[in-house]
């Protein structure tokens, strides 16, 4: 003998899926810290490589000079993404 017949599991199968959908549906409460979004700036040279600070683009600077043989000359500049670059391009005028 069975506990339900179809129609009493097809009804129950109903609800189940109507409270699901419900659920779903109403916004969750926010918890934790409020993420504050900036713009992103993209940086306009992204080949180069990209250096956090100016230490260590000088350091870079410094290790490249001492392995090549021609002696390289290469300087370093901020860009405006925030990071620092290498060129062995002259300066530009600001």
């Amino acid at each position: 003998m069975a506990l339900f017949d179809d129609d009493e599991l097809e009804e129950f199968y109903r609800r189940i899926e109507f409270s699901t959908e419900a659920a779903s549906a109403r916004p969750r409460p926010r918890r934790g810290r409020r993420v504050v979004t900036t713009a992103v700036i993209v940086c306009p040279t992204p080949e180069k490589i990209a250096y956090p600070d100016y230490a260590a683009v000088t350091g870079a600077i410094l290790a490249i000079t001492r392995k090549s043989r021609s002696r390289p000359s290469l300087r370093c500049y901020e860009c405006r993404c925030g990071y620092w670059h290498l060129t062995s391009g002259t300066p530009r005028p600001e």
